[in-house]
């Protein structure tokens, strides 16, 4: 039995080191890579980072590696462990790898997105395929959570936050309007994830957003930590920007 409940969340660049003994299973072997295209090649690393990531968080809280040999995936493709109280999720964009980790007594789920914007997106016409008029009008009202600006980084807490919902269950983007949301009340509402909180951040290289199943509020956010020259380090000093999932108002 664990004696605590146990979150985290690690991120590294694509590019970062691995040690060699992380190689030495067939599914890492390199020599049927040499004809993949430069996108291709980054989705590899991609994948490859995030195996490792989530090796690390397994190592971190003292898990049995061994049920990293089982991860199965759902129909709609979502890996998960079977019998098992570990939940996790793994998010990519562009050279960026981010994996969320739950360790509980009682299995809660978890979701995450990072977005590491490629190209300049018509945000306001992307808003208006899934976003509700009263959404739009909150997110393009700058008093409304004015720490975050510009246009870009409201366009991206509206994405992310329901990627990172949708993605605990393992539900597609055609869901993205299905997600409800308030900025001035720092509420979301879903019929595809349980009670919960969301933490959005702009203040990484990238976008991140996160959710994370509790019936009650938490008093602590899970800490994030950057594998970065062959080592974890925590990051600290982050402001998110904090939201209720499908907890009534009443509730505080």
């Amino acid at each position: 039995m664990h004696k605590t409940n146990r979150f985290s969340i690690l991120f590294a660049h694509n590019q970062e080191f691995i040690p060699n003994q992380f190689f030495n299973s067939e599914k890492w072997q390199e020599n049927n890579i040499s004809h993949f295209s430069e996108r291709l090649l980054n989705k590899w690393k991609s994948r490859k980072m995030a195996d490792f990531l989530l090796y690390k968080a397994f190592q971190k809280h003292n898990l049995d590696l061994t049920l990293l040999n089982n991860i199965q995936k759902t129909d709609s493709g979502r890996p998960y462990i079977p019998n098992s109280e570990v939940d996790f999720n793994i998010s990519h964009s562009g050279e960026w790898v981010a994996i969320i980790l739950s360790d509980h007594r009682i299995k809660r789920v978890v979701g995450i997105d990072i977005e590491h914007p490629q190209k300049t997106r018509r945000y306001n016409e992307l808003l208006k395929y899934y976003a509700s008029e009263q959404e739009i009008t909150e997110i393009q009202d700058t008093q409304i959570l004015p720490q975050i600006q510009p246009l870009i980084s409201r366009f991206y807490l509206s994405w992310c936050l329901r990627e990172a919902i949708l993605k605990s269950q393992g539900v597609g983007i055609i869901k993205l309007s299905e997600v409800q949301h308030s900025l001035s009340k720092q509420r979301i509402t879903s019929a595809y994830c349980p009670k919960g909180q969301l933490c959005f951040y702009d203040q990484l290289p990238f976008y991140l957003a996160y959710f994370f199943e509790q019936p009650e509020f938490m008093l602590s956010l899970p800490p994030i930590y950057q594998w970065e020259n062959g080592q974890l380090h925590l990051i600290e000093n982050l402001n998110p920007i904090i939201y209720q999932v499908n907890h009534s108002l009443c509730q505080k």
